[in-house]
């Protein structure tokens, strides 16, 4: 069933424990083993799409396919605008670590990195929020991962997600997702629905991108994000936003930040699956307005965690806050335990 995992090879393996490895790979690669490729091209408005897979090998003889199909949950890391896969640094090598029988996808989403639209500019209705989400939904079913009726016990989903990316949770399906056990990491959620003004910095933001001699103001405002935002983040992270920055189209940079300036209000009714992580010194998003947001949503003390740092509070490299260093080791062991709160909830299934 999973014929795509059997053609990949190994590409990397982690010096520090030889046992996990990481596979890349382009859905365009695989396409001959998935006859609902163009479909979901057509659907997503995306030409390709992008993922690595990092899991746990202690077994040379077992497959990737095996591995697939006996982890006890996927773990899918979304980044934020601007950003690609690499925004998570090792966090999925460290949360396997923890966990061997997870299995990591670390994506490219909405049009960044490797996964490009079909069209520049893309078309709003492919790229804002629900939509993304969305396409990473179809990209698990692509993918057969998601459901997995040939599996005698069903594994758990976790989407962990960093500013667009935590934001895109929040449009998570709900009626499809009724019978599987799944849970929600949203950090610093690029969610506006009570923040009128940070909507309309982004809206004018993105249609000052794409006005003529946009190049300017695009040369610009490369420089301004990575200095207004990231001022705690690692070099390697700041370094990468900036070179995607320049990489990226006109139309994806725009239309990406218009629609997250102008997202509908989320409708979902249950917010138990989820927990969010916010940085008190973030000027991308308020904390305040947040917490004012999730509170009127209906989400409880438990689910939410305020800690020191900026936008990229788990970012940290000599350079950084020492706060950065510890709050990366808080994420992870959220991460870790949010993993095994599901694990426990399969069982119980």
């Amino acid at each position: 069933m999973l014929t795509w995992a059997d053609s990949m090879i190994a590409n990397y393996r982690y010096p520090t424990d030889p046992n996990i490895y990481t596979k890349p790979f382009l859905l365009s690669k695989i396409a001959q083993h998935l006859p609902n490729f163009a479909k979901f091209q057509q659907e997503t408005g995306l030409a390709d799409f992008y993922g690595e897979i990092t899991y746990y090998q202690d077994l040379p003889d077992k497959n990737l396919a095996q591995i697939l199909q006996e982890t006890t949950g996927f773990v899918m890391f979304m980044h934020g605008w601007d950003g690609t896969h690499r925004t998570w640094e090792d966090l999925p090598m460290r949360l396997v670590q923890q966990n061997p029988r997870l299995v990591c996808l670390n994506l490219d989403v909405n049009g960044f990195g490797q996964s490009s639209f079909s069209k520049d500019p893309p078309s709003v209705k492919h790229c804002n929020l629900p939509a993304a989400m969305g396409a990473v939904e179809k990209w698990l079913n692509l993918l057969g991962l998601w459901p997995t009726p040939y599996r005698q016990r069903k594994p758990f989903y976790l989407f962990v997600g960093h500013s667009m990316g935590g934001g895109m949770t929040f449009y998570k399906n709900e009626p499809d997702w009724r019978n599987d056990v799944y849970g929600c990491y949203a950090m610093s959620p690029g969610i506006f629905c009570n923040d009128p003004k940070r909507r309309l910095v982004y809206k004018l933001v993105g249609y000052g991108t794409l006005i003529p001699f946009g190049t300017l103001i695009k040369n610009f405002l490369a420089r301004r994000v990575i200095w207004f935002a990231m001022r705690e983040a690692s070099k390697k992270d700041q370094q990468e936003h900036e070179q995607v920055f320049y990489a990226t189209s006109f139309g994806t940079l725009a239309n990406t930040i218009i629609a997250i300036g102008g997202s509908p209000r989320p409708p979902r009714k249950d917010w138990s699956p989820f927990k969010i992580a916010l940085g008190n010194r973030d000027v991308l998003v308020s904390t305040r307005q947040t917490l004012s947001f999730v509170e009127e949503l209906g989400f409880l003390p438990n689910q939410i965690r305020v800690t020191m740092g900026d936008h990229y509070f788990f970012s940290y490299d000599d350079t950084s806050p020492i706060t950065h260093l510890y709050n990366r080791q808080v994420v992870l062991d959220d991460l870790d335990a949010f993993c095994q709160q599901l694990s426990a909830k399969c069982q119980q299934d």
